[in-house]
């Protein structure tokens, strides 16, 4: 039997350059680094002999020296082998990461177990036999799998299950990242492969979890990095991969790995009394930790200009709790009768003047009213602190 744990797309190093605050984007990138450390519970509770990463370490071609360092460490952390491609973010071209002197230095004396498979070669080991297909450019027009339709198979051990390890896109499904343009670039036709001469296909470069046919598995990043689109992106897992014998069908576990929480939430605020509700609501999902929680939010409605207010604070409260709070929000605000009452019933006949004629603008659909809506609530804010005078 051989258990193995299959993942992809770590991409240590990312910038998130979207983060605003700076440390929160340096927690972060740290995060990801601690999730790969994560990697041996899987690997101990499940007795796995060893680890196939379908390319990607980096997010970089060119990681600098204290990303190489802490990369290092994690992957020496999970004492068992790691045998490992290169993707198109960190493929293996000329001036490649994996051929400089200081990754060398720090792979040799952090990281022996790590094994960068850089020719597409089959490579014989005592569980298995892996059949890599290696990127050595970022955009890559030829099939990287081409090369395993020539193997003479019979030349290999038969005693052993067959993996092949790839990165791209596959034949009716793009894996294209965001990051990346143009599908027709590192496309793997599995489909044109030997498969009976093959028992698993550990591939890369979809970020989310994903059984593309019978044996053949995108594992995912095992921690989310963005915003997944559809029910179809299901990232932060890794998987562990059973083989009984050549020929056998793999057994497949999904293992959720990832430890930072990226949260959607769309709501339509019928009035100022549904803010409780989307408080109760954010209260449930955000932890608090301003180091685990991103949040993407839509919000549309209509409301008070009390209401409003009271949005806006707490917008401003969870982008404090939150590493990252990305908002659309579409809300009409429209003074209660009570507010526009004593904005326009003032004892200031100038103050009560200026807000009647902001009212009667605010009605119009245009951009003038768009403005008087706006300046309506800002002369509402302003009133808030003046104090009433008193008579003596």
């Amino acid at each position: 039997m051989t258990h193995f744990l299959h993942t992809a797309d770590w991409q240590i190093g990312k910038p998130f350059q979207s983060i605003a605050d700076s440390s929160k984007r340096e927690a972060l990138r740290n995060h990801r680094v601690e999730t790969i450390r994560g990697l041996r519970k899987v690997i101990e509770a499940n007795k796995l002999s060893f680890v196939i990463v379908a390319g990607d370490l980096f997010d970089s071609f060119t990681p600098d020296k204290a990303t190489v360092a802490a990369f290092c460490s994690a992957v020496g952390s999970l004492k068992v082998p790691v045998y490992a491609i290169p993707g198109n973010h960190d493929h293996g071209g000329t001036g490649c990461i994996w051929n400089q002197a200081f990754f060398t230095q720090e792979r040799e004396q952090l990281a022996p177990n790590l094994h960068l498979l850089l020719e597409p070669e089959p490579i014989v080991i005592d569980e298995a036999v892996l059949l890599p297909c290696p990127l050595l450019r970022r955009h890559q027009t030829s099939d990287p799998t081409a090369w395993i339709r020539a193997v003479d198979f019979s030349a290999l051990p038969n005693d052993r299950p067959r993996i092949v390890i790839a990165h791209g896109s596959t034949q009716g499904f793009s894996s294209t990242s965001e990051e990346d343009t143009g599908s027709a670039t590192n496309l793997l036709d599995i489909d044109a492969l030997p498969n009976d001469q093959i028992d698993y296909i550990a591939l890369g470069d979809w970020h989310g979890t994903k059984e593309i046919k019978a044996n053949a598995w995108y594992s995912g990043t095992p921690e989310q990095d963005r915003f997944a689109k559809g029910d179809d992106n299901q990232p932060g897992n890794a998987l562990v991969v059973s083989l009984k014998e050549r020929g056998d069908s793999a057994q497949i576990e999904r293992i959720a790995t990832g430890g930072i929480h990226w949260h959607e939430i769309t709501t339509d605020l019928e009035n100022d009394a549904a803010l409780d509700e989307l408080r109760s609501t954010l209260d449930d999902k955000v932890e608090g930790d301003a180091n685990r929680d991103l949040l993407k939010l839509t919000i549309t409605g209509t409301l008070s200009l009390r209401g409003a207010d009271a949005l806006e604070r707490l917008l401003e409260s969870y982008t404090a709790r939150t590493i990252h709070l990305r908002q659309h929000c579409d809300i009409t605000v429209e003074p209660s009768e009570e507010e526009l009452a004593k904005l326009t019933d003032r004892d200031d006949p100038l103050v009560s003047h200026v807000a009647q004629q902001l009212h009667q603008e605010a009605q119009l659909d245009t951009d003038s009213g768009k403005l008087a809506k706006a300046a309506l609530r800002e002369l509402h804010l302003q009133l808030q602190h003046v104090q009433p005078q008193t008579t003596n």
